[in-house]
């Protein structure tokens, strides 16, 4: 008799997305549709999995290294329940992109980061690729680095948002309310004075998981190519799950 090989607990939900553990204050801080913790955001089901202890001023802290044991741990029972794909809800999460990889057997791809090698590498000579990130003091040479970017680059050009008040109070600090149309102001206005220090900029990255709602404003706003998390899950969940073509007579 053939022994039947136990599934796991979960089936067609091929994205697994590492969660950071939510900050239990009074504050109103959705994740809006775009975002990557936001399930509508998706063309193909996603898991989501929270990290014990995990939040953004940890990874970037002094407890960083400590945290890879939680981050390594809770991306490998992701994928025992089935997840084809592992990304994050930060950016910053790339400092574990290799940990991660070592201890499981599908893609990694903690950080809309990872984008930046093959944007920088299909870029006409001459431009530079723009990124956008939650905190520019915090994208420090060893991430960018482990990302495949060269730091000290003419070819990467920076803009942090640590020093926007609604976003870093809503997203950094934890000290106020979520505001949409303040969030997305504040995000364009990065972008858009980026690109006048750097006119030879020719494509933005958006390296933050809540940045992605604003994509749209901010192409309007640039006129650039624009990329984000949403751009590269959605890329490789397609490669996951492929449909064939339809229209033959």
């Amino acid at each position: 008799m053939t022994a039947i090989k136990p599934k796991p607990p979960y089936e067609g939900a091929p994205v697994g997305i590492l969660m950071f553990e939510r900050a239990r204050d009074a504050f109103y801080r959705p994740l809006v549709p775009g975002s990557v913790g936001n399930a509508s955001t998706w063309t193909v089901p996603a898991r989501y999995m929270t990290m014990p202890g995990i939040n953004f001023s940890r990874i970037i802290g002094p407890e960083a290294v400590q945290a890879e044991a939680v981050v390594v741990q809770a991306a490998t029972e992701l994928v025992r329940q089935g997840a084809q794909l592992i990304t994050s809800n930060c950016g910053f999460m790339i400092r574990y992109q290799d940990a991660v990889r070592a201890a499981v057997d599908v893609p990694v791809l903690l950080s809309s980061l990872v984008l930046g090698p093959f944007l920088e590498r299909v870029l006409p000579q001459g431009k530079a690729l723009g990124i956008v990130t939650a905190s520019a003091s915090a994208l420090t040479p060893d991430l960018l680095n482990i990302a495949g970017l060269p730091s000290n680059s003419e070819r990467v050009a920076i803009a942090g948002l640590e020093d926007c008040p609604v976003f870093a109070g809503a997203w950094l600090t934890m000290s106020r309310d979520f505001d949409y149309d303040a969030v997305e102001k504040e995000t364009v206005d990065a972008a858009v004075n980026l690109v006048e220090k750097r006119p030879d900029i020719g494509m933005l990255l958006l390296e933050c998981s809540e940045l992605p709602p604003f994509a749209a404003a901010v192409q309007r706003a640039t006129h650039l190519p624009v990329y984000d998390f949403t751009s590269m899950i959605e890329f490789f969940a397609q490669g996951l799950i492929r449909r064939p073509f339809s229209g033959f007579n």
